[in-house]
């Protein structure tokens, strides 16, 4: 087969104990036809010298180019600005924090050959590197064959009742990026929204190779979804779940919707996110959700009963 190019856009943001690694891991896939494009999106780490000091040792391995930011966008801005930079025809979101294991983009390619517009995603590794603990995203048995059969297809209901994918793990065309329009910059995050919305409008096709190892530290941006009184996320999980409702075509599609938004509700006040919880309520009676848990979380709201020290206690440190 040909070799179409993959555009690996590897973002940082203080990932200075890591990036290194991660761009690594990108000139080390077999795949022959890469550009990778690094962004440092105003670290204050040192980690644009550690990019700076990469790229001197690893000058023609690969197509390269580098935005290295003096202060931070926000991270839809900043990735936007690399998709437009980019002539892959697939496109890969890489944060600096993470590793693409070898043979991932091969991988995908072959599969997204054969089932051309769709958006691949596969198995991952996720690492806790203080614990130093590894599980995979979807449950695997100890000869490493997968304990579940995972949809492919029509994946849309599933994503918005749960975190049904692991998002780094996605190759998507570029074409279809650039339809969508990239990521939504009103938003402090990408990957639920993007999600969503490619999921309405595609089919995804599932990999059960392993080709990504995600590292949980507790500095991420996405451990501060539930932060307490202070979540940065939740207004934008509420957005997004705003565009779902208007998305949604069935009944069991605002079904999945009722469970993401009575899931967040719970979180939302459980970390005296108030606001929020509100916000997601009123979804939750424009769905026309009653009974006793709506109730119980409508009165939690009006009173804002602060249990978010119990909470955290719960969640341990974050």
């Amino acid at each position: 087969m040909t070799s179409p190019l993959v555009s690996v856009i590897c973002t940082s943001y203080n990932h200075g104990d890591y990036v290194q690694d991660a761009l690594d891991s990108v000139v080390n896939q077999t795949w022959p036809s890469i550009e990778l494009v690094i962004i440092d999106n105003g670290s204050s780490d040192g980690s644009a010298d550690r990019i700076r000091d990469w790229m001197i040792h690893n000058t023609g391995r690969i197509l390269l180019h580098a935005f290295l930011h003096p202060k931070p966008l926000n991270y839809c801005q900043s990735f936007n600005l690399g998709l437009a930079k980019v002539k892959g025809k697939y496109v890969i979101d890489l944060s600096g924090d993470d590793v693409l294991l070898p043979g991932h983009v091969s991988k995908a390619v072959h599969v997204l050959e054969d089932h051309p517009d769709q958006v691949y995603f596969s198995n991952a590794f996720l690492e806790q590197p203080a614990s130093r603990c590894l599980a995979t995203f979807y449950p695997v048995d100890q000869e490493g064959h997968l304990r579940r059969k995972i949809a492919s297809g029509d994946i849309y209901r599933h994503v918005v009742q749960r975190n049904f994918l692991c998002a780094p793990t996605m190759v998507v065309p570029r074409t279809i990026l650039l339809r969508e329009q990239g990521y939504d910059e009103a938003l402090s995050y990408e990957d639920f929204d993007i999600i969503v919305r490619l999921a309405r409008k595609y089919r995804f096709v599932f990999d059960e190779n392993i080709g990504i190892k995600k590292r949980i530290l507790k500095s991420s941006f996405s451990a501060q979804q539930y932060r307490i009184k202070k979540s940065i996320m939740l207004p934008s999980t509420v957005a997004v779940c705003k565009k779902i409702l208007a998305m949604n075509l069935t009944e069991e599609e605002n079904e999945a919707l009722a469970f993401r938004i009575m899931y967040e509700t719970k979180h939302a006040l459980a970390s005296a996110n108030f606001d929020a919880a509100a916000e997601f309520l009123d979804i939750a009676n424009d769905i026309g959700i009653s009974g006793f848990r709506y109730r119980l979380f409508r009165l939690w709201e009006t009173s804002r009963l602060d249990f978010s020290q119990i909470y955290q206690w719960l969640l341990g440190p974050m």
